[in-house]
């Protein structure tokens, strides 16, 4: 697959960005019949500007994806680095991330791609397994517990991913965090 033209550094050039979002808000209100021409014409931009910016009409949702993912490694490594940065203040701070990208992760639900918030997860599965400090196999307990919180972040997302929802969503996965390998020990032996 092309790799996409969404970088950092492009999407910090003003006319990059600005064509880009004409080109992501005429993807997401066509609902079928996207084609490079339909896009384009909606976009009010030529098909050669689309083809700059994505190989392809269809990897305009992968795109967004991959630009999302990048810039969470790059936020979570910074987070990481500091080994006494607690669980709660990580989950806040992705929790923070998609709400300050909420019309992104909401058009990514909306077309399918709910398994960007796994990949997310699966960033900091190692500091989870840490807090857990269980000496069996955790993979089947850590595979419930992921499937849990993305019960609970879609919840959020039937509110736009609102501000308010934050406090709860962020509880609501503490918890989890906190009692999946108490609730869920049977599964383990």
């Amino acid at each position: 697959m092309k790799s996409s033209g969404l970088t950092e550094k492009r999407m910090a050039n003003k006319k990059f960005k600005a064509t880009e979002r004409t080109i992501f808000i005429a993807y997401y209100r066509l609902s079928d019949l996207r084609t490079a021409k339909t896009i384009a014409k909606k976009a009010h931009i030529s098909r050669s500007t689309l083809y700059r910016h994505h190989p392809a009409p269809r990897f305009i949702s992968n795109d967004y994806e991959q630009y999302l993912l990048r810039i969470y490694r790059r936020k979570l490594k910074r987070l990481l680095s500091n080994n006494k940065t607690e669980l709660r203040t990580v989950f806040f701070r992705t929790l923070l991330f998609i709400h300050n990208n909420k019309v992104t992760f909401t058009a990514l639900f909306r077309d399918g791609h709910k398994d960007v918030i796994e990949k997310m997860l699966l960033k900091i599965k190692e500091r989870i397994l840490s807090e857990w400090n269980l000496a069996t196999d955790t993979n089947k307990l850590y595979g419930i517990y992921q499937n849990e919180v993305l019960s609970i972040i879609e919840i959020w997302s039937k509110t736009n991913f609102s501000i308010e929802g934050i406090d709860q969503a962020l509880n609501d996965i503490m918890y989890l965090t906190k009692t999946s390998p108490r609730r869920l020990a049977g599964i383990l032996k």
